[in-house]
């Protein structure tokens, strides 16, 4: 069987906390992803969006495309972006760009635990506005994974029981909409399982080609760009900007 690739992506990330109250979204959204990943059966290779605490760019809108970049150019078959909720209300729902496979089966897997615990199932919502899911060319998901601000939920999702039943259910829904076996029931310890962290491309401080640096230099003393993520792809209206600095220089 061909492997199969899954973008995790942790949703938020310093300077953007998320959501705050009982706790961090973006503590959260990693922490859940991680364990979720510990599930997966080893055939599925897993790229994580960010593997520290902090975004991709301080800047939000660059910070999602980034996201969506990963997700595009490691030619993904699935992407999950996990996130927690907030706003006075209570329980978990699936988020999607319109109506997919992979939003039921992964809820239906879900909703199992919400039953068993008694979390309300806010069911599956139609967002077309949400970046990550309008730029994605897999077929692409937002968990909202309880509320931050309420704190039955949050006693929940601290709940060891519960956290354990609701990770294992997410990974089983991608396993199974990936068509890749998976147990309900698979004991971790005996299950090893690689973390495919995000290429180092992506990284704010990551090595320039040599043959590049005296363009950075140049477009640092310029003032065309910062010369911060010199691997990472850019949008086109980056490169509008850059060129519209660059259009300045020497006039």
């Amino acid at each position: 069987m061909m492997e199969k690739i899954l973008v995790l992506d942790f949703g938020h990330g310093l300077p953007d906390p998320g959501a705050v109250k009982y706790v961090k979204e973006y503590e959260w959204t990693m922490k859940i992803g991680k364990e979720v990943a510990k599930r997966l059966p080893i055939d599925i290779k897993v790229i994580y969006t960010r593997t520290t605490d902090k975004a991709l760019d301080p800047n939000k809108s660059a910070d999602l495309n980034a996201r969506c970049s990963i997700a595009n150019q490691s030619k993904a078959d699935l992407f999950v972006s996990i996130h927690l909720n907030a706003g006075g209300g209570t329980g978990y729902e699936t988020l999607v760009y319109s109506p997919n496979k992979a939003g039921n089966i992964i809820h239906a897997e879900i909703a199992e635990v919400l039953v068993k615990y008694g979390v309300k199932d806010r069911g599956i919502k139609i967002r077309p506005d949400i970046r990550v899911l309008k730029g994605t060319k897999a077929p692409a998901l937002l968990l909202e994974c309880l509320f931050v601000d309420s704190a039955a939920d949050v006693e929940k999702l601290k709940d060891i029981g519960f956290f354990n039943d609701f990770c294992q259910a997410i990974a089983n829904g991608i396993a199974k909409f990936l068509g890749v076996t998976s147990s309900k029931h698979i004991q971790i310890a005996n299950k090893p399982k690689e973390e495919i962290e995000v290429a180092k491309q992506y990284e704010k401080d990551a090595p320039i080609s040599p043959s590049f640096k005296d363009a950075q230099k140049w477009v640092k003393a310029n003032g065309i760009s910062d010369g911060t993520y010199p691997q990472r792809p850019v949008t086109r209206e980056e490169v509008w900007t850059m060129l519209y600095r660059a259009s300045k220089v020497n006039k």
